[in-house]
């Protein structure tokens, strides 16, 4: 079998969810002898020299990128917003990749199409044109209610009726473009069953986030009363759910134990966030490697208010054994035991009281870091995971070979 996988921004270095989240696609395929060719956009915001990665990576791959700028335009916005368009899906529509597309396509045949999100669809007629290989949507979220949730925990009344309208653009969008692939595997549960509410036809498979468990060794931690963050913080419900942590419930733990350090790790720290004067918060920006910071402190933090999709930090903060605390809406998506595998909680003195248990008492944290990789073992293995993909690519193959219009 032969798959393009496309992608909207390089997935290297594995630094963030879609990145972890795309690669454990390709990852699984090829150890399941699948050839893959990735054609990627190598965006101004995620920009990185091909020579700085490692040529396995590349060759495996067979990796080719077009540099593009992707980044908003205060007067493309504008016109998107006149004219009724998704702004965040035209900011990826490009001569220039489209053009690359259509010339491999031309010189290659391949068995799928594999889209990785939403913002590759605007090529959906361009494949079609030069391939008759199915095309197949890899879900990361349900896009439109990223934005519909950041727009409901938006202070400003301008600010708030911009990200609404964004979000119903988008959602109009998304909810119409389904039907156009032959295809979709999507993340989680909830998003499939989203899908299939608001009338998607095309046939879908629920793929959740898998990962190499070998990859991943947990360690006693050298820091056991430490908290720690770590996320890209060029995502707005990352700097959002920081922002609500360190603002609202920080300041009581501190108070509590004022030797506990919180650690917090990201790229592009906002100027608002790292400038902030908070007590025992070390800001460590953008780490070397991931794993090893994990690994370095104990309880994981993730105050998500917005989101979608399955948050891959979490699976991987299990996957090392760290007893994590969240909100409701940062473990959606992840089939788990709440007080068992993860600590829950919304509201900020429950969620302050959550993080002040596990700090107390170290084996309640232990016990949840091991339900945690436990649950990742037996739910969250790529080789059972890419094992149902495939099956699912060839059931696509096959209708369309016995439905080729």
């Amino acid at each position: 079998m032969k798959v393009l996988q496309l992608s909207n921004k390089i997935p290297y270095p594995e630094k963030d969810g879609g990145a972890l989240a795309t690669n454990a696609i390709t990852e699984g395929l090829l150890q399941a002898g699948v050839e893959v060719k990735l054609l990627a956009m190598n965006t101004k915001k995620h920009f990185i020299d091909l020579e700085s990665i490692p040529k396995k990576f590349r060759s495996d791959r067979q990796l080719e990128a077009i540099t593009m700028d992707t980044s908003v335009k205060p007067i493309n916005a504008l016109v998107a917003l006149l004219a009724g368009r998704s702004y965040n899906v035209s900011r990826f529509k490009s001569e220039k990749f489209g053009k690359k597309l259509a010339e491999i396509l031309q010189k290659e045949k391949f068995d799928i199409i594999h889209l990785e999100g939403l913002y590759l669809a605007p090529y959906i007629n361009l494949i079609r044109k030069n391939s008759k290989a199915p095309i197949v949507l890899r879900g990361h979220n349900v896009e439109w209610k990223i934005w519909h949730k950041l727009a409901k925990e938006e202070k400003s009344g301008l600010k708030k009726q911009y990200l609404l309208t964004l979000s119903k653009q988008l959602k109009d969008y998304e909810e119409n473009v389904v039907n156009h692939f032959d295809g979709i595997a999507t993340i989680t549960h909830r998003d499939l069953n989203y899908f299939k509410r608001t009338g998607c036809k095309a046939p879908m498979i629920n793929i959740p986030f898998g990962m190499d468990i070998s990859k991943y060794t947990p360690k006693e931690s050298k820091h056991p009363h430490s908290l720690f963050f770590i996320g890209a913080l060029d995502w707005l419900p990352n700097v959002q759910g920081l922002d609500w942590f360190l603002t609202t419930i920080w300041g009581d733990i501190h108070a509590r134990y004022p030797h506990i350090k919180f650690h917090v790790a990201g790229r592009k720290m906002p100027e608002s966030i790292r400038k902030g004067v908070y007590k025992g918060v070390v800001f460590h920006g953008e780490v070397e490697d991931a794993k090893t910071f994990m690994q370095e402190y104990n309880i994981m933090i993730v105050p998500l208010l917005a989101g979608g999709g399955m948050r891959v930090k979490i699976i991987e903060g299990m996957a090392m054994a760290k007893p994590i605390v969240t909100t409701r809406m940062g473990i959606e998506g992840i089939e788990c035991n709440i007080g068992k595998d993860v600590l829950v909680k919304d509201k900020p003195v429950d969620f302050c009281e959550a993080v002040c248990s596990a700090l107390e008492d170290l084996n309640l944290a232990a016990n949840i870091g091991k339900n945690g990789r436990i649950l990742v073992e037996s739910e969250y293995d790529v080789k059972k995971i890419s094992h149902n993909l495939i099956g699912f690519y060839k059931d696509r193959m096959k209708d369309k070979s016995q439905n080729p219009a």
